[in-house]
């Protein structure tokens, strides 16, 4: 048994088990979308097709979304299998690979399930945690394989403009790595001019879903962009891992690309809304600290003169809210909130993460 790599990851473990709780903000995706898209009356949902590499419809949405070439799409089951296959694919053990700090913890324990060596490049606070990319050169290494990042950056929202992925690209590309973007929340940015880094260099990749930004997280539907030869290996990597996908998801997937605007006007209306309410809850709160972007759908204040897990644990016994602790994106004195859930509740829930730290400072 390989007892050196982690078979595991405490993130995903607490997140799962606190699921439960009424007012979740540690939830970072947003509600459920509340309108059907499915028609049984004009649509029959066949049960299983000709999908095994590729639902056709499916990756022609995708492909149409993105404006490239349905060669350059892999469809898998939601952005974290993304993540893993990619990943997989991509590293051996003792591999050099850079993750940003803070980050998402799953990205870091995926990593190092895969034998691979994590250095961190640091996304500073004081800096909006944005990316300076002299601090790429600083620690890539010839042995480096890959770096991989967040955009919208996973905790913060924060935005890592066109400019400095083209940097990080030719940093990366001087020592034949590839950069991994996780772009899961990038939809989220709506009206300011972001376009996806698969534009940006032959040696990105990205891996996005449907789950954070439109609500259809029981769809399962997640994908990586990448070159040909790249997304041919991911292909005959996943036969490894199962045989195909759920086809009746599939095409439940391609009728939700086809009201793709609708959604994301919704979750627009959403954010927008929760935002405003978060950005008054702060004015009010002495003891947390943070930049809220006018994108985005969480932010990582730092939590001042109370210990993050110990006002976590208040908030689910007597509160049934919960918060996602800071440890697990590597900043322990941080708390996450994601302000993607229904108005009325996100609310509410932020009434009592006040009366909590008001408690327990006390």
């Amino acid at each position: 048994m390989n007892d050196f790599r982690l078979k595991y990851s405490e993130y995903m473990q607490w997140a799962k088990e606190n699921a439960h709780i009424t007012y979740n903000l540690a939830a970072s995706g947003l509600m459920n979308y509340p309108e059907p898209i499915f028609n049984p009356s004009k649509q029959i949902i066949e049960i299983s097709g000709d999908d095994h590499y590729g639902y056709a419809p499916l990756v022609d949405a995708i492909a149409d979304k993105y404006k490239i070439s349905t060669e350059m799409v892999f469809t898998t089951i939601g952005s974290s299998m993304a993540n893993y296959i990619t990943m997989a694919l991509l590293i051996d053990t003792g591999d050099d690979i850079i993750i940003e700090h803070p980050t998402y913890e799953l990205l870091i324990s995926t990593a190092k399930n895969l034998g691979a060596n994590v250095i961190y490049l640091p996304r500073p606070v004081e800096n909006q945690y944005l990316i300076n990319p002299d601090d790429l050169k600083s620690c890539i290494t010839q042995n480096t394989k890959l770096v991989i990042l967040t955009n919208l950056h996973n905790p913060s929202s924060a935005l890592t403009d066109n400019e400095t992925l083209k940097e990080i690209g030719k940093i990366a590309k001087k020592v034949g790595a590839y950069v991994l973007i996780d772009e899961v929340y990038l939809d989220s940015a709506f009206s300011n001019s972001v376009n996806s880094s698969i534009h940006t260099s032959d040696n990105f990749i990205v891996t996005s879903s449907l789950t954070k930004v439109y609500g259809l997280s029981g769809l399962r539907c997640g994908w990586t962009l990448a070159q040909p030869d790249v997304i041919k290996q991911l292909w005959r990597l996943s036969d490894l891992m199962y045989v195909k996908h759920a086809l009746p998801a599939e095409i439940l997937s391609v009728n939700a690309f086809s009201k793709l605007d609708k959604i994301k006007q919704w979750a627009k209306l959403i954010l927008e809304k929760n935002r405003i309410e978060l950005k008054e809850f702060f004015k009010n709160q002495e003891d947390l600290e943070v930049d809220i972007f006018d994108y985005g759908m969480t932010v990582f204040p730092k939590l001042k003169n109370i210990g993050v897990d110990q006002l976590n644990t208040t908030l689910i016994k007597k509160y049934d809210t919960i918060i996602a602790p800071g440890r697990f994106f590597g900043m322990p004195d941080h708390l996450r909130i994601g302000y993607g859930n229904d108005p009325e509740k996100f609310r509410e829930g932020l009434h009592r993460l006040g009366e909590a730290i008001s408690k327990t400072r006390k």
